[in-house]
């Protein structure tokens, strides 16, 4: 039996500063992946925002992790918005990608908290 490549849940935004105009978590590498998740949270004082992913096909790390070249990143389309609103909430973006990295931005409108996130990611 052949193993299926997976990317196990770990956190890409740790408390997050929603009050900041926006919010980038580090890239993630995705590379033999063909499906990829991230699931939101966040808590404040009436954040008001947007979601958005990000992909780049060209962005490398060395071995160490570190960044050796910072790539050109494009915001993806979205099949279904993913808006942050009210005190609380909650949110899941499903991502169907051929990109080598992506990566989330919270892009603030109004409103201050703390967002958390999670990537996920199998082969379809």
């Amino acid at each position: 039996m052949a193993s299926r490549p997976i990317l196990s849940p770990y956190q890409v935004i740790t408390n997050g500063d929603m009050s900041l105009a926006s919010i980038t978590s580090q890239p993630s590498i995705i590379q033999n992946l063909s499906k990829v998740a991230y699931s939101v949270s966040w808590a404040g004082s009436s954040p008001v925002g947007v979601l958005s992913v990000q992909v780049s096909n060209d962005y490398s790390q060395n071995a160490e992790g570190g960044t050796l070249n910072p790539g050109t990143w494009n915001t993806i389309t979205l099949s279904t918005p993913a808006n942050v609103s009210g005190n609380t909430g909650v949110g899941f973006i499903d991502i169907d990608s051929a990109a080598f990295a992506i990566r989330l931005v919270y892009t603030k409108t109004s409103g201050t908290g703390s967002l958390q996130a999670f990537i996920t990611g199998k082969v379809a």
